[in-house]
């Protein structure tokens, strides 16, 4: 039996050769490696405080605390044991900075599941046109991104729920420690999380095929992960099969990718420090220490911003490999799915085939 995983690898290997090499355009490879970036998803997170040191006049106003005692924390300044002042922030400013960080987060999740959508329509057309496909999956990526936020919420009730047996257990901790109690409870907090994490890349998985369904079907993308839970039930073990060779793929290329990575920043993180050490020793003699950093830390930036995004441009094959074997996959898994891939021969309408012109 003919495992449609294990086919798909080959399909994948030629199409990834003839999207990236024949012929090699570096402006594609470019969006893509833009378009993988976005995927990746970015995250900003930040904290601040400020501590000043007290005067006079700011412990006239303030109580001192005794040593020993901790402030009580409500949201203001208090002075401290050790004569200095730390502003707790208002609650105000906590509740800006954590809708802040939650609008940051939305955006960029949403701009992540937006490119799902772009990257399967470039790597099946095999031309990657970044802003017509955005504005076209818009609404999609907005409907994916509000699916897998109802998913995550219903995994976290899940997750709480299965805590609930565990409130008896830390109540009695205090006064009656039980030690085989406790790891029970650990062990069981444990098992509860890797099914949680197993269900939900399961779920991860079935959704991702539905992505491409949810294009090339014109299918809402509930209506697609129906279209893709139904073929499951009839298929399973293909999935069960194509979840294991995934999960080699995916071993196989992150032992590359590290291999490949660490060479490539060993060489030219070495290429840049020789540069950067003859640049300090030619000016050392002319420039204070002072605006000799100033001059070094704008080729710094700049060197490693060029790592980084050599990195990047490594990446897109095995990206686009590891999305090719997924299309690929469910374009013989799921006949219906009406992929229209580029090195497939477009059917013509009236024969159905592509007939040579008799000679007569």
């Amino acid at each position: 039996m003919s495992w449609y995983a294990i086919g798909a690898i080959d399909r994948a290997l030629s199409r990834t050769r003839e999207a990236l090499l024949e012929p090699f355009d570096f402006w594609k490879w470019v969006k893509l490696a833009i378009i993988i970036f976005l995927l990746g998803g970015v995250s900003s997170y930040g904290n601040s405080s400020s501590y000043n040191i007290g005067s006079e006049d700011l412990k006239n106003n303030f109580p001192i605390l005794e040593p020993g005692k901790m402030p009580n924390l409500p949201f203001g300044m208090h002075d401290t044991a050790f004569g200095y002042i730390y502003q707790v922030p208002n609650l105000a400013t906590i509740v800006a900075i954590i809708a802040s960080l939650i609008l940051l987060i939305f955006i960029f999740s949403y701009i992540s599941n937006i490119m799902e959508f772009v990257f399967v329509e470039s790597l099946v057309r095999n031309e990657v046109k970044f802003w017509s496909y955005s504005r076209r999956f818009l609404g999609k990526g907005f409907r994916l991104l509000l699916v897998r936020l109802a998913i995550w919420l219903v995994f976290l009730a899940l997750f709480g729920i299965s805590l609930l047996p565990l409130i008896p257990l830390i109540h009695e901790v205090p006064s009656d420690f039980s030690l085989p109690a406790s790891l029970g409870g650990i062990l069981w907090v444990v098992c509860v999380i890797i099914v949680l994490i197993l269900l939900a890349l399961a779920i991860e998985s079935l959704l991702s095929l539905a992505i491409p369904l949810a294009i090339y079907r014109n299918k809402g993308i509930l209506s697609a992960f129906k279209l893709v839970l139904g073929n499951f039930r009839k298929s399973w073990r293909e999935v069960a099969v194509y979840w294991f060779f995934r999960l080699l793929l995916y071993i196989g290329i992150a032992v590359l990718a590290i291999f490949l990575f660490v060479i490539v920043a060993l060489v030219l993180g070495l290429a840049f420090l020789i540069f950067d050490v003859a640049l300090y020793f030619l000016f050392s003699s002319l420039l204070s220490e002072l605006l000799l950093w100033l001059l070094l830390l704008p080729f710094i930036a700049i060197e490693l911003i060029l790592i980084l995004g050599i990195l990047l441009f490594l990446s897109v094959p095995l990206s686009v490999f590891l999305k090719y074997h997924l299309l690929s996959f469910l374009e013989a898994w799921y006949e219906d799915a009406e992929i229209p891939f580029f090195d497939v021969p477009v059917l013509e309408p009236e024969t159905g085939v592509n007939e040579p012109e008799p000679t007569f």
